[in-house]
């Protein structure tokens, strides 16, 4: 049975659309794709720029043909009834679509006689392992990812320590917010954005997507997760290193050596094929094996609670996962590797790099030094 795939998305929600046509824009079109045919109604105001920049092979003004089948009365006013005619000419009874798509315009083509199926994300699979051309976005990514946390260890190094262990820098105490928004700057200099990031000081680290807030204190963990995205290639970077401005408690020292032991161990076993949930019991066993446990204390989930690393291409968190739900990483998937720690009173540490995933290995992305300690 002959089959088409069909998307009524805008690609800033789905990337699968931007994907397969190549256009990014905020507004919603629908893209239906027949055999080697990629057809696309678009609004007035992106249909010419979408017959420059698109792969689209076909276009339509998707305001007209609404208002056509508005004047017509023929099919309901809706999005997916502008493909019904398409559809019944080339004999096509089966439509693909994403899980996520609109259960009145997935209704509305049923009622006409075709069979819906749903794909889950990601819708085109071959998404997962990256082209070259994405690997190369990516690692110039990684690269500007790199120099903004150089900068934020700069930062860091530069600050003076005061009586209470807040840190001043350039003549003004630092805060987290402070922070934050330089390294928002730092982002966009480098045509970077990101709708948010962390910088979680001290026990605030413990909750591993805690974004941070209020002062910086020298001589306790602070975590540094930035994951942006390019504003023009639109794929995503992401980088986790833990500082200390000051002297790290033994503990700390302890739980950071283990972080990092634990993040070259689970490189170790990454290759092309290998199962991403046996890679995450490893680590676990790891971390277990070195005596850290989790489990709930004082009402507190503590220890090594989430995923060893995930896939990451369009979206900042993709297939394939190295996690309790984990998959076969396909050979050039590009992974993250984040193992953590988080122990109230005691530190909070987490360590990631990007890596591409290879035959017998992998490429690690994510260039750039870790230790704990800033003097």
């Amino acid at each position: 049975m002959k089959n088409a795939i069909l998307i009524i998305d805008s690609p800033v929600r789905n990337l699968d659309l931007y994907y397969t046509s190549s256009f990014y824009c905020m507004d919603p079109f629908v893209y239906l794709e027949i055999d080697e045919k990629k057809i696309g109604f678009l609004p007035s105001t992106e249909l010419e720029k979408a017959k420059v920049r698109s792969s689209l092979t076909q276009f339509y003004n998707l305001s007209y043909q609404l208002l056509k089948i508005d004047n017509e009365k023929k099919y309901p006013m809706l999005k997916s009834s502008l493909v019904i005619d398409i559809l019944n000419e080339n004999e096509i009874k089966e439509v693909i679509v994403p899980y996520s798509m609109s259960v009145v315009e997935a209704t509305n083509l049923a009622n006409y006689g075709f069979i819906i199926t749903t794909v889950d994300e990601p819708f085109y699979k071959e998404r997962v392992s990256k082209n070259e051309m994405e690997l190369s976005f990516i690692r110039e990514n990684c690269k500007n990812n790199v120099a903004v946390m150089n900068e934020i260890k700069n930062i860091l190094g530069e600050s003076t320590i005061e009586n209470n262990n807040t840190l001043k820098y350039n003549g003004e105490i630092l805060t987290v917010e402070r922070l934050q928004k330089m390294i928002l700057h730092s982002f966009l200099e480098r045509d970077l954005t990101s709708d948010s990031l962390i910088t979680a000081v001290g026990d605030d680290g413990v909750f591993p997507h805690e974004e941070g807030k209020g002062l910086v204190y020298a001589n306790t963990s602070i975590i540094v997760d930035i994951y942006p995205k390019n504003i023009k290639n639109h794929y995503y970077t992401d980088m986790t290193r833990t500082f200390c401005k000051g002297r790290a408690s033994d503990d700390l020292r302890k739980i950071y050596q283990t972080v990092y032991d634990a993040q070259r161990f689970a490189m170790d076993k990454i290759y092309a094929g290998e199962d991403g949930k046996i890679i995450h019991e490893f680590v676990e066993a790891f971390f277990y094996n070195k005596g850290y446990k989790t489990k709930t204390i004082d009402g507190i989930l503590q220890g090594f609670f989430h995923g060893t690393g995930h896939g990451l291409g369009l979206e900042c968190h993709e297939a394939p996962k190295i996690s309790t739900h984990g998959t076969k990483l396909p050979k050039n998937s590009v992974v993250s590797v984040e193992p953590g720690l988080y122990y109230i009173g005691l530190g909070a540490v987490r360590i990631e790099d990007l890596v591409v995933v290879k035959d017998s290995g992998i490429e690690n992305l994510t260039n750039y030094e870790k230790k704990l300690e800033i003097e």
